[in-house]
């Protein structure tokens, strides 16, 4: 009966249909697969968890199956020990434990989630556990408790590695020595686990168990212990610097008491035993660099070092091998290697390639010659340096036979590398990688550059060596930014065939400050793909100011420097946050992926920003906006507005400051109670002015005078949903530096209303999401210069000037009906009213008004979830019927448009099918037809929620070859497929909302076009 059980759920869940993803005893993952050892690791029959079945979903390790042969099911502690044995593995959310009548589900969180019994007659075909409910997410949306990141063994451990270095520090060390300290406790704990350092070892050299030297307080016996490991590891091991395994004998008795509890694996901050057991047989090497890096992260964040998470590291290596002919003759070097995480995966990726090309394991020499040959690092940080090198030590150990260190010691030909004194590099001297020392920066020997190098930016006078190098070559760094001296550098260490694959803030792209930088460095460096990981700031890099990117090109040929072809262009990938995270993994929707133009970008930047959210259609609605003239053009010398900043209290510069008193019979706002329910100011807000203010740096006439007229005040922060903050009022008050504020003369307070009115309006919304660079990806705020660059024109030279001047003062009585009436009846104004009127200001047809819409209610409310349960967005749940059927209109017009202007005839018919809400991982349809000609054509636009006919029409399709993927499986990760029958397109698509958008339809409808352009007999509506 083995995996017969197995099979039978593969098959009534739909598994079997996604050979791609499924992983089955017997089996062997692909040699490139980014877990491919893990894989192996949960399916092996002779391994504790022994998996008969592996599903991945997007190359992640996402369920398990495992065959219960009836001493599991009733066996709590069974079922317990299998749970904490796959938690510390850190990939797999669900194992399901099937026999031939029932599956049970079990979480691998804290051990009090209680697992779910489903019946064989209880299955579901597109339930929750189900193919299709985990490509969805669906099973996220059931069991939100069973996804907490801090239950994950990552940061369970983190959580209580940081405890005890609090604990430490009470009982006398120092933060450094303490985190020395658990740094050791934590390697050697692998060690001991892995057998690395098993019995054998410890009775040839005189030692015991770690543990038991903790527990009877044995400090001389730790000390042998640590001095034994240093000598074996060729001295990379982690001690302090100073006192050596000195700390050790100086501990006291409650503080090994206390560490004694952390290797029980107690929860420290509680007392309780809630969480399983750590067990580093299971918690792979480049997760455990990850977690000291993590853990030292406070001191890193001075020097702009931020810990590269696990499936970040695994994507940049994909991308890093991604065009490799061969990676086993590729060249790694990471010249910020920090404790080694990316050199650990890349390592591990090239390990496991040989081995599964060679069909055998690799033996200790093989994988001696593997590491010295290909892997290589620097880092002014040592001591991180020496984890790296600690890090490939257990790489190159793991799963090796014997595991014993002993043993493999016994053959005189057997010696662990000195990776210190060649491969790995640190120190301020030789390990930086802008000093000519460096002996890897300056090599032009390497095929990879691989790092996540340093994203600082520092204040003040003090040159670092980035400044230094940049200004001995020519180069202006935006900001001062480390990362992009980086990227400069590169070519130094390259081969002319070498390849850069870099993680950098996403400013030093696409920041406006950086637009010339990376018009220069695009002349010498020719890009492959950019990705941008913006909507994930608050999840990849919880701490970091900015998001980050990943930046994949090769260094120009000497010959072709600052020689762009008009052809070239690169990918632009901009994931945005999606339920997959929750599982662990990264996804990108093919809707996600742009194609650009190296030249147009190097010109201009921005579509980089308008790009993340928006389409070419969103960047020809702004450039026809720009043509109106800009906001900025009211103020300043060449109009009639003025802008400035309140006034400042105190100011260094100033040493005969000015009295308040013209200042204190006036109102004041206060900056920190400034919310705005409408364009209007609310004289609630106004309070008495500070009585603790008796003098001011200065008081202009101008600023009087301002304060007492007209004017619109705003702050740089915006609304949760990226509106401006920002108000009208006619009232006399004061306020602080903190609060600007456009001024004009009385006769423009009818204008000035309604540039308030502006200001709020979707309108604005839209466009600051498609061009302000930190309303998308850094400190959500406004600048001055993103309110003057905002379209405007004059009701004088308007157009249709005598209906602008109509507009203008039916929006500007609007808010007069409500600026004495207070904010509860100014919330009860009509926005949508003025929304309306304002669009028809600037001219916007139906189709452009409904995107302007979908982006403010859908788009800006919903952008960087900080937490894993935020990512169930409105944009992630199923498009309702409403949104298909604009969703249609929006496809079939545009198809019509490009018809027309490709002097095409004919018409098109469109017809949107959906299946049953009730439906796991639902799936829309949209079929394409060509009119009868000089029939009439029609319409149906209604989507219809038809599962026998919508399964009848995938069935038919995959009958005719036209469906490559399965339908209910991999569409998740295609979710673009364009199939042609006949004279007839199918678009097949989830139902997430994000993917019906009015901008999808934009996007779909020339992906038609291009498709019938190649076959132009399909549909002539297109010729």
């Amino acid at each position: 009966m083995t995996d017969s059980m197995t099979q039978r759920w593969l098959e009534a869940w739909g598994y079997t249909r996604a050979r791609e993803g499924l992983h089955r005893r017997g089996d062997s993952a692909s040699p490139l697969h980014a877990y491919r050892n893990e894989i192996q690791e949960l399916l092996d029959p002779g391994n504790e968890i022994r998996a008969t079945a592996v599903f991945d979903v997007e190359g992640v390790p996402t369920v398990c199956f495992i065959e219960d042969d009836g001493s599991l099911a009733n066996s709590q502690e069974s079922l317990n020990r299998i749970r904490e044995k796959i938690w510390n593995q850190n990939l797999i959310s669900v194992a399901l434990v099937v026999n031939l009548d029932q599956a049970l589900a079990l979480p691998v969180g804290r051990k009090t989630l209680e697992p779910e019994r489903i019946t064989w007659a209880q299955r579901e075909p597109n339930g929750p556990y189900s193919c299709r409910g985990i490509q969805t997410g669906e099973l996220f949306r059931r069991h939100k408790d069973w996804f907490e990141p801090e239950d994950r063994v990552d940061e369970q451990l983190l959580k209580n590695l940081k405890h005890m270095v609090e604990e430490l520090i009470g009982f006398g060390l120092t933060k450094v020595d303490a985190q020395y300290l658990m740094a050791q406790v934590l390697f050697i704990s692998y060690l001991e686990h892995r057998d690395i350092v098993g019995d054998r070892y410890r009775r040839k050299h005189h030692l015991r168990c770690f543990e038991t030297l903790v527990q009877d307080g044995d400090r001389r016996g730790i000390v042998r212990l640590i001095k034994r490991l240093k000598t074996d590891l060729n001295g990379d091991f982690l001690e302090p610097e100073t006192k050596g395994s000195g700390l050790w004998k100086a501990l006291s008795d409650d503080a090994l008491e206390l560490l004694y509890r952390f290797l029980q694996r107690e929860d420290l901050d509680g007392g309780q035993r809630s969480l399983w057991r750590y067990d580093f047989r299971y918690i792979p090497v480049e997760l455990l660099s990850g977690i000291y890096e993590t853990f030292l992260a406070d001191d890193k964040r001075e020097v702009g070092a931020y810990y590269t998470p696990r499936h970040l590291a695994n994507l940049a290596v994909d991308q890093a091998f991604r065009h490799s002919p061969d990676i086993l003759s590729e060249r790694v070097y990471d010249g910020a290697c920090g404790s080694g995480i990316l050199l650990t995966t890349a390592y591990r990726r090239m390990l496991s390639y040989a081995q599964a090309k060679a069909r055998k394991p690799l033996s200790f020499r093989e994988r001696r010659k593997l590491l010295e040959g290909h892997i290589f690092g620097s880092d002014l940080n040592k001591s991180a340096c020496r984890v790296t090198a600690f890090s490939l030590y257990l790489s190159m150990l793991e799963g090796l036979q014997p595991t014993d260190i002993s043993k493999l010691q016994d053959n005189s030909r057997v010696k662990l590398p000195n990776l210190s004194q060649g491969n790995i590099i640190g120190g301020v001297d030789r390990g930086d990688f802008f000093s000519n020392r460096n002996p890897h920066a300056n090599s032009h020997n390497f095929t990879i550059l691989l790092s996540n190098p340093p994203w600082v930016e520092p204040k003040g006078r003090t040159d670092l060596p980035s400044d230094t190098w940049a200004a001995e070559n020519g180069f202006k760094l935006p900001r001062r930014q480390t990362a992009a001296a980086f990227m400069l550098r590169a070519r130094d260490c390259l081969a002319p065939e070498g390849r850069l694959c870099l993680i950098l803030p996403v400013s030093v792209a696409a920041a406006p400050t950086s637009g010339k930088f990376i018009g220069d460095w695009l002349d010498y460096y020719e890009p492959e793909t950019l990705i941008n990981f913006g909507d994930l700031r608050k999840l990849l890099f919880s701490t970091a100011r900015q998001p980050c990117m990943i930046a994949v090109g090769r260094p120009r040929p000497h010959d072709q420097v600052r020689q762009i072809s008009g052809r070239e262009t690169f990918e632009y990938w901009v994931p945005k946050a999606d339920i997959s995270l929750a599982f662990g993994r990264l996804t990108l929707h093919s809707q996600d992926r742009h194609e650009l133009s190296t030249r147009f970008i190097q010109m201009d930047n921005e579509p980089l920003t308008t790009l993340f959210w928006g389409t070419k259609q969103d960047m020809a609605t702004i450039s026809s906006l720009r043509m109106m003239g800009r906001l900025g053009d009211m103020i300043g010398k060449d109009g009639p507005w003025s802008n400035r900043k309140g006034y400042h209290v105190h100011d260094a510069s100033i040493t005969d400051p000015v009295s308040s008193r013209p200042l204190r019979e006036l109102p004041f706002l206060d900056a920190r109670k400034f919310h705005v329910d409408g364009p209007v100011l609310d004289k609630v807000l106004l309070e008495d002015f500070p009585s603790d203010i008796k003098t001011l740096a200065r008081l202009p006439d101008a600023l009087m005078a301002a304060f007492s007229g007209p004017k619109i005040v705003f702050t740089d922060g915006i609304t949760s949903d990226r509106k401006v903050r920002a108000a009208f009022s006619s009232e006399a008050f004061t306020f602080k530096h903190s609060i600007g504020m456009l001024s004009g003369p009385p006769r423009d307070e009818p204008l000035m209303r309604f540039v308030a009115a502006y200001l709020h309006s979707s309108l604005v919304q839209y466009i600051l999401l498609m061009t302000a660079y930190q309303v998308n990806f850094e400190r959500e705020r406004v600048s001055l210069k993103d309110i003057q660059r905002l379209p405007f024109m004059h009701p004088d030279r308007h157009e249709h000037s005598g209906r602008a001047w109509q507009i203008v003062k039916e929006v500007s009585e609007q808010t007069k009906q409500f600026e004495n009436a207070g904010g509860i009846l100014q919330q009860g104004s009509d926005p949508k009213k003025r929304d309306e009127l304002i669009l028809e200001y600037f001219g916007l047809d139906r189709l452009q008004k409904e995107r302007i819409k979908e982006v403010s209610t859908l788009i800006a409310p919903n952008l960087q979830p900080g937490t894993i349960k935020a990512l169930d967005t409105p944009l992630q749940q199923r498009a309702h019927q409403k949104q298909l059927t604009a969703y249609g209109r929006s496809l079939r017009d545009e198809i019509r448009a490009w018809s027309r202007a490709r002097g095409g005839v004919g018409d098109v018919m469109v017809e949107v099918m959906a299946n049953s809400t009730h439906v796991c991982g639902p799936l829309g349809i949209v079929k394409v037809t060509p009119a009868p000609r000089g029939g009439r054509v029609r319409e149906k636009l209604q989507a219809e929620a038809d599962d026998k006919a919508f399964n009848a029409v995938l069935e038919a399709l995959g009958k005719k070859g036209l469906l490559p993927l399965d339908a209910g499986s991999l569409l998740q990760l295609a979710p673009d497929t364009v199939v042609r029958s006949g004279d007839t397109l199918y678009l097949v698509k989830p139902l997430l909302q994000r993917l019906w958008l009015h901008s999808e339809a934009y996007r779909d409808a020339e992906r038609i076009v291009r498709r019938v352009m190649t076959a132009p007999r399909d549909l002539e509506v297109a010729q």
